[in-house]
């Protein structure tokens, strides 16, 4: 008997059935119409309860509901500033606008950093600089006695005689 294994004595719950019942959302809504005793299936019984839902709420909650709501807008505001400040800062340092995403990337999202990036990676500045309604002699076409019409012209048979009698 002593090299016999002991069993462990375990105790057997009965298990009920656990049935679950899906509810439409129209039984909801007229489940819910008999206990608040409002019509939820049209626009005035909604609004009532509403109003009863609003009314439930404590002042605390009241003010937490308008405290999220402000943080919600400050970050907003916050975000945009930086996103200008980061656009003034980029004009300024001559950081092209396609590339200055990623100036800021690796400027650890700091627009004082800029200009630490630009120094070591001046691939960033534009070539150029800025140029607002300034034409770069260089660059400025010569007026010819031909315009592109005439040029056009003079290629088109139809026109030569036209050219040639001028």
């Amino acid at each position: 008997m002593a090299d016999e294994p002991v069993k462990p004595v375990t105790e057997t719950t009965p298990v009920t059935p656990v049935v679950e019942t899906k509810l439409s959302k129209n039984d909801i809504l007229r489940d819910m119409s008999k206990e608040y005793g409002v019509n939820l299936f049209d626009a005035e019984g909604l609004k009532k309860f509403k109003e009863y839902q609003e009314s439930q709420k404590t002042d605390h909650e009241k003010m937490e509901a308008q405290i999220k709501a402000f943080e919600e807008e400050k970050t907003t505001w916050q975000s945009k500033r930086l996103e200008y400040e980061v656009k003034l800062k980029a004009s300024e340092l001559g950081i092209e606008a396609d590339k200055v995403e990623d100036a800021l990337k690796l400027a650890g999202n700091d627009p004082e950093k800029l200009a630490d990036v630009v120094k070591k990676y001046p691939i960033f500045k534009a070539k150029g600089g800025v140029k607002i309604g300034i034409q770069d002699p260089t660059e400025s076409k010569k007026p010819t006695d031909m315009t592109e019409v005439e040029a056009y012209m003079a290629n088109d048979p139809k026109y030569k005689k036209y050219l040639n009698k001028k």
